[in-house]
């Protein structure tokens, strides 16, 4: 005699397997490590040197080590074996959702650009040190300036130090939108979910891993960021990660597509019927009378 927890765990259909190894490696962590280092001290650098009019020999010093890390790392990264997430019977081992961090801080400098541009043309206008004029024609010679220098290198010197830099308010907008993509992660996190050996999912319950069992939720919804289980009349709700999901065993990222694949499969066996957007990671599912 079987109980319904252990039919929904002896699936045979579903069992994973060990994913293919790729003749590609991935950077050791060390390496991710020294990579932030370079990274962080050639932008701690550059702040506190921020009040000269261009970059002198220790900041291009630290460019150079920063750039010559990143490329070391892509080069001749030493960690272990890349694997290929390509099919959802590859799904084996933990799952977690991390945040970009890297990007996450380049968009707080660019709104802290932004912010701080806007607030001088919000002082220089109400206090009357510039006209709308004045800061048009501001954001206009800066503008011009800067392709001038883009497209001539070093054989052009804009002297966009003696400008009010107005144009720099354009920063909030990718900043903004840097911030909050790379942020929906971080505030839709999910619970780490893991996929053992025989198909069966697990969910981190604070320091247990209980099983998933699908029977106890009528509905689930996938949308690109998070998969979500609804139990009946809003009871039982359980959210699983989906956007930027990597492998904790292998450190690679799952493609959402995969995973919304890999639970498309294993629902339609427990009864549900799913309604798919096809090649995508989106998808409703509801529990069959």
């Amino acid at each position: 005699m079987t109980t319904p927890e252990s039919d929904l765990q002896d699936d045979g259909g579903m069992r994973g397997q060990q994913p293919l190894e790729t003749a590609e490696r991935r950077p050791a962590g060390w390496q991710r490590a020294l990579r932030w280092v370079a990274w962080l001290a050639f932008l701690g650098l550059a702040i506190w040197k921020s009040q000269t009019v261009s970059f002198g020999g220790l900041e291009f010093l630290a460019l150079a080590l920063a750039i010559g890390i990143s490329i070391f790392c892509v080069a001749k990264p030493l960690g272990g074996p890349k694997v290929d997430l390509s099919e959802p019977a590859d799904m084996l081992g933990g799952f977690v959702s991390r945040t970009n961090w890297a990007l996450v801080l380049i968009g707080t400098l660019l709104i802290v650009g932004g912010v701080g541009a806007t607030g001088a043309i919000v002082y220089d206008l109400s206090t009357g040190r510039a006209t709308l004029g004045d800061v048009l024609r501001d954001i206009g010679v800066f503008i011009e300036g800067w392709f001038t220098e883009l497209f001539l290198g070093g054989r052009y010197d804009a002297e966009l130090e003696k400008t009010h830099a107005y144009a720099l308010f354009i920063l909030l907008l990718p900043g903004l939108l840097l911030l909050w993509y790379n942020l929906i992660p971080f505030f839709k996190r999910g619970t780490e979910f893991r996929i053992e050996p025989d198909g069966s999912v697990a969910v981190q319950a604070g320091g247990t891993w209980p099983a998933l069992l699908e029977y106890e939720y009528v509905r689930v919804d996938a949308d690109g960021t998070t998969i979500e289980f609804s139990g009946p009349q809003g009871g039982n709700r359980l959210t699983l990660p989906q956007q930027r999901v990597f492998s904790r065993e292998h450190g690679v990222r799952l493609p959402a597509k995969i995973s919304a694949e890999f639970f498309r499969r294993r629902l339609r066996l427990r009864g549900f019927d799913v309604d798919e957007a096809s090649g995508s990671g989106h998808f409703t599912a509801k529990r069959l009378p």
